[in-house]
């Protein structure tokens, strides 16, 4: 009877601690609530703001909606993988008239990412399973913006590791420690931006209604530094001289067209062919001589010296949900026929999935 009456009262004080533990609990949760309450507060007001000031901006139609218009609903939210990669060829001849052809292939470069766009304002996260399950050293950046008026690419490439190969009269070689440093710049403007949407393609933060197409301008700006590596077992006897480095530069304006074409009710398809010409060019080569000697020169050119920009797309859609496939790719090409030509292609590659709320 008295070791019952102890487990009872035991079973009070139990009961009473767990009673008092909630209502501290309570308590506790009260207060946070309510320290927090002018955080909410403040992010209620910051928020107001925002919608206002993109209720300004949105208020300015900018297109004709019957072709083009921004999505229903406020959020945008999309998943997209990117590879990133570069070629380069070039052809030239020693001075005993013999052929040297120089193939280089970068390692393609992968990255996943999400993006929210809150009514056309967007943050995107980024991460390169490349980077992060191998030992390579390569940094591929790419920095796009696409508007219906204006916009353009930002590329900046390190790159560390090349697989390629060196044509000396006829053989094969590897090449090794080959570097590449470049930057380019690509920027354009829409002529027919009320109706054509270049964001409907790219970045899934406008609608293309109807199909439409548009002349579009764009201006090209390159630098870049190839450091060739030494091809692995080359008799010096084979050739005349020895391509140390090229360095490249150059400036380019043209005029191509774009179109949008829409298949109700599901499919977006897109394609631009933009050929600019070059105003302005240095390119050049460091080699080592037969005497052991470096020098360099000029790589002269025809007057057709080309920066070649194309863009390729197609979106599915469905309900809420969508997704795609876009490529860009800039094809630099510059030299004299068959006796010496640098072409310089660099691709890029996207699909991705998305959802509107």
């Amino acid at each position: 009877m008295a070791d019952s009456t102890k487990m009872q009262r035991l079973r009070e004080k139990v009961a009473l601690k767990i009673k008092n533990l909630e209502e501290m609990g309570k308590k506790r949760k009260e207060q946070l609530i309510e320290k927090s309450e002018p955080i909410r507060e403040m992010g209620r007001d910051l928020k107001e703001q925002a919608d206002s000031l993109l209720d300004i901006r949105n208020a300015h139609i900018t297109t004709d909606t019957l072709w083009v218009a921004r999505p229903q609903c406020t959020w945008t939210l999309r998943a997209k993988t990117d590879v990133i990669g570069d070629l380069i060829h070039l052809h030239t001849g020693n001075e005993s008239g013999n052929p040297s052809d120089y193939y280089m292939t970068a390692r393609p470069k992968m990255t996943m990412g999400v993006t929210a766009n809150y009514r056309g304002i967007s943050l995107t996260l980024s991460l390169s399973p490349t980077k992060l399950l191998s030992d390579i050293s390569d940094i591929v950046s790419s920095l796009n913006y696409y508007s219906n008026r204006f916009g353009g690419d930002l590329t900046l490439e390190k790159i560390d590791e090349f697989d390629g190969r060196t044509g000396l009269v006829g053989k094969s070689k590897r090449l090794d420690n080959t570097k590449l440093r470049s930057f380019t710049a690509s920027g354009y403007y829409v002529f027919n931006g009320r109706r054509f949407s270049y964001p409907a393609v790219f970045n899934s933060t406008w609608v293309q209604k109807r199909s439409a197409g548009s002349v579009i301008a764009q201006a090209n700006f390159n630098w870049g530094r190839l450091t060739m590596g030494n091809p692995t077992e080359m008799d010096a006897t084979e050739y005349k001289n020895v391509l140390n480095r090229i360095s490249m530069r150059s400036m380019s304006v043209g005029v191509g067209y774009g179109y949008n074409l829409v298949l109700p009710p599901h499919w977006l398809l897109h394609l631009t062919v933009l050929p600019s010409f070059m105003f302005w060019r240095n390119y050049e080569l460091s080699l080592t001589g037969d005497d052991g000697n470096t020098f360099s020169e000029k790589i002269p050119s025809d007057c057709l010296n080309l920066h070649l920009t194309g863009r390729i797309g197609a979106t599915y859609s469905w309900e809420r949900y969508f997704l795609g496939v876009t490529g860009v790719v800039h094809c630099i090409k510059t030299g004299r026929g068959k006796n010496i030509s640098v072409i310089d292609t660099k691709w890029k590659g996207r699909a991705f999935f998305g959802i509107r709320l």
